[in-house]
């Protein structure tokens, strides 16, 4: 045993020896004392942070399983069910308040109207099961159920949907109403939507990620529109192909709010088929156009659509061709229509300008009868957004000119419409 290693052993001997001529103990006793551990600095200061720290935790209140969110009021307990309910309010000032799809009605003296325009209640999110999705939207105007489907997601991108929801056919009329650059929809939605439906769906991914990306959704559709319910002589098929090429899907929202510094963009086609005793259809569920009437009738549209998205700028396009037939007279005719819209955030190009502003225009044109003659319609509307929270919380103005032609003689329009939209 080396000096320096003996040297606490004579340090602790020599104390005991003191000890005991003070204490009367012997120094044998002592020795087989086990000697109390050395106490580190901040051990108090441990040991109370500790004690804290529970009476903090006792304090505490439990956590709440309601929120404030993004969505509006959102449930949200530990598990995998997720729901949110959301209010949705738009204000509008209109100086024609009417839908125009002849001529005639652009003759119409209508007065300037200020209106609630829509009021909806909406709310969904996973119920009980990650792979469960659930969604309702009720229209207090009208009032109607819009939409009450179910979303069983199977991983992948695959889904099965079923219900009754506004059907994946164009862009435009996917797009809520809620997330558009200007008041409505263009003068082709009129003609070409196919909107709500009862069905079935399936839709899902291809390629993932890649250069091929693509999303596509297959349905079968009651064929007799929102709240139409189901027939045995009616039924449409759709098909929607989508490709993705910078291997992402762009939102179905319109306007570059987020000022993608990457360009991403989508390129669709669709087709729709089957039997129905509609002619077109709407939000108030189905309905005939100009000269049809209620009967059996075999419905066949296409669709070719594309989109961009970059740096505050927004492109979307859509070109229709609608085909209808009688089933009991043979009697036929052939819609074409489509629109171009285009908007930007000038922000981005000009820092004098607010980067709440947002500026859009759209050309629309549509041929109610091809080779029926001098029939065109023709819509160019401008208009501005100021958002105060997105699409949640934005005002909207715009100026429209319409000119629906017919071998009776033209007639023209000037229309401005201001709108508040605001989401709760």
């Amino acid at each position: 045993m080396s000096a320096a290693e003996n040297r606490p052993m004579c340090t602790r001997f020599v104390m005991l020896l003191l000890i005991s001529g003070l204490s009367g103990i012997s120094p044998l006793a002592l020795a087989q004392l086990e000697p109390a551990q050395e106490a580190k600095p901040g051990d108090d200061a441990v040991a109370l942070n500790e004690e804290e720290q529970h009476r903090e935790d006792d304090d505490l209140p439990e956590r709440s399983s309601w929120r404030y969110g993004k969505k509006g009021l959102e449930f949200d307990p530990e598990g995998p069910t997720a729901l949110w309910l959301g209010f949705r309010l738009q204000t509008r000032l209109d100086t024609f308040p009417t839908s125009p799809v002849a001529a005639q009605d652009l003759r119409l003296d209508v007065d300037t109207e200020l209106e609630l325009n829509r009021a909806r209640i909406k709310g969904g999110g996973t119920l009980f099961f990650d792979w469960l999705d659930v969604y309702f939207e009720y229209d207090q105007q009208i009032p109607a159920l819009l939409d009450l489907r179910t979303t069983l997601k199977f991983g992948n991108g695959l889904a099965l949907r079923l219900g009754q929801w506004k059907s994946d056919f164009n862009r435009e009329r996917i797009d809520s109403s809620g997330n558009m650059q200007l008041v409505e929809r263009s003068l082709s939605n009129y003609w070409f939507a196919i909107d709500r439906q009862p069905g079935i769906a399936l839709s899902g991914r291809l390629a993932k990620g890649s250069a091929a990306d693509a999303s596509w959704w297959l349905e079968y559709l009651s064929g007799m529109g929102r709240g139409g319910g189901t027939e045995s002589d009616s039924g449409l098929w759709l098909a929607r192909y989508q490709w993705n090429p910078q291997g992402q899907p762009l939102p179905f929202s319109q306007g570059d709010l987020v000022r993608r510094q990457t360009p991403l963009g989508s390129i669709a086609v669709a087709v729709v088929d089957g039997k129905t005793p509609y002619t077109r259809f709407a939000g108030s569920g189905g309905g005939q156009l100009p000269g049809w009437d209620y009967a059996s009738h075999d419905l066949r549209q296409y669709l070719f659509e594309t989109a961009v998205h970059y740096r505050g700028l927004s492109w979307q396009q859509e070109y229709h061709v609608k085909k209808l037939r009688d089933r009991s007279t043979g009697r036929a005719r052939t819609y074409r229509g489509g629109y171009i819209q285009v908007g930007s955030f000038l922000n981005e190009w000009f820092n004098a300008i607010p980067p709440e502003l947002e500026f859009a225009g759209r050309l629309s044109l549509v041929d109610p009868d091809e080779g029926g003659g001098d029939d065109m319609q023709r819509e160019f509307t401008l208009g501005a957004n100021w958002f105060f929270n997105g699409h949640r919380n934005k005002l909207t103005a715009e100026y429209a000119w319409l000119r629906f032609d017919s071998a009776a003689g033209g007639a023209d329009k000037n229309r401005f419409r201001l709108q508040w939209e605001v989401s709760l």
